[in-house]
């Protein structure tokens, strides 16, 4: 009798984590499939102080965005863990090996140092993607808008530094016209 018993409390253990970890799995495909058209990025009047980041580049390479000062740019937020990032990197580093003049500036949170980011490009099938890390409690002050901020994040960032738009999750970077809309968000933003 007390085989039976723990049979069935295995068994229900295991059913539980099934559970949750399909609901996980299918609350980060769902978000996955709401990826934000470029176009419904608006900018607003300024949402943020400026942006002043510390990141981490490959071989220690030290920065702080903004990386050209007084120009306009999009800072992209994501993880090599986070499902919905893994969906919409691909297609961002196709678009920027199409269009390297961009400023999109991709920064991986949460991910390890940057040789472990770099490292992993290949497996997410993004490979010559920038590579820069950063601490998530340096992005904070940043995304106070966000009522519940994830990952993916885009922020559309004014030649003052300052956050004008926010997409809080992914992004549709393989849209026909997606260079010349980001383009014409930035002039908007000069």
């Amino acid at each position: 009798m007390m085989r039976y018993l723990k049979k069935i409390r295995v068994g229900a253990v295991c059913l539980a984590l099934l559970t949750v970890a399909a609901v996980g799995v299918r609350h980060n495909y769902a978000q996955a499939d709401g990826l934000q058209n470029l176009q419904e990025l608006e900018p607003e009047p300024a949402l943020s102080a400026p942006v002043m980041l510390p990141v981490t580049g490959v071989a220690g390479q030290k920065a702080t965005l903004p990386l050209h000062e007084n120009k306009p740019y999009m800072l992209h937020l994501w993880a090599t863990w986070c499902l919905p990032c893994r969906e919409e990197l691909p297609k961002l580093a196709a678009l920027l090996k199409a269009h390297p003049d961009l400023p999109i500036v991709p920064v991986a949170l949460d991910s390890g140092s940057a040789e472990q980011v770099a490292a992993a490009l290949p497996r997410l099938h993004a490979v010559g993607l920038p590579v820069w890390v950063a601490e998530r409690e340096h992005v904070q002050p940043f995304i106070k808008t966000v009522k519940d901020p994830g990952l993916p994040m885009t922020l559309l960032i004014d030649a003052s530094g300052q956050v004008r738009a926010i997409s809080d999750g992914g992004v549709t970077w393989d849209e026909a016209q997606a260079a010349s809309i980001i383009r014409n968000l930035l002039q908007e933003t000069e």
